[in-house]
């Protein structure tokens, strides 16, 4: 099912047939720079598969991507479900945190940009006011993103489970209020 189009993509359920691209791209090193591991076939696997339940059961989640013109797979944007029982240390909890992964040659044109603000137009349609986004206070890229669809610097925290000294500990989060 087709969830929202844009200009050049469309938002979908997942299918069968984008599991080898997503779990190529976990597996890519550049793709995951800012996470703190690469995810193995399996997890990929597994975490396709909740993604899709989530999206049918509820209308709305982490969608897969497509390019309009290539009808071709190429990553996914959507929002994220962070329960009460989350390890993240925010007090908003639960809460929608809007997120992306694109294939590398798709970065710097916009797509990024272009999805997460129509995924932001479907959220309001589900009554979603509070909608918050969060990366490595490194990812300056994903930050332009989330200026881009109308997000403001929020705080930093950081992630619980990794030591100390990790270089991905430092997270920044962004804030939208869709009821304006």
């Amino acid at each position: 099912m087709i969830y929202c189009e844009t200009d050049r993509l469309i938002l979908r359920d997942w299918h069968e047939d984008d599991l080898l691209h997503f779990q190529k791209m976990n597996a890519n090193h550049d793709v995951r720079k800012y996470f703190p591991s690469l995810l193995s076939y399996r997890r990929s696997e597994l975490d396709m598969r909740k993604m899709d339940t989530i999206i049918k059961d509820y209308g709305i989640g982490l969608f897969a991507v497509e390019e309009k013109a290539s009808r071709q797979w190429i990553g996914f944007i959507g929002l994220n479900y962070i329960p009460e029982t989350s390890e993240y240390p925010f007090k908003e909890l639960p809460l929608y945190e809007i997120g992306w992964r694109l294939l590398p040659q798709y970065w710097g044109q916009g797509m990024a940009t272009e999805g997460a603000k129509a995924v932001l137009e479907l959220a309001k349609k589900h009554n979603i006011q509070d909608v918050y986004s969060f990366t490595a206070e490194a990812n300056k890229a994903s930050q332009r993103v989330m200026e881009k669809i109308g997000m403001s610097y929020y705080d930093q925290f950081e992630l619980p489970h990794l030591s100390k000294y990790h270089l991905l500990k430092r997270q920044v989060r962004y804030y939208i209020d869709l009821s304006k």
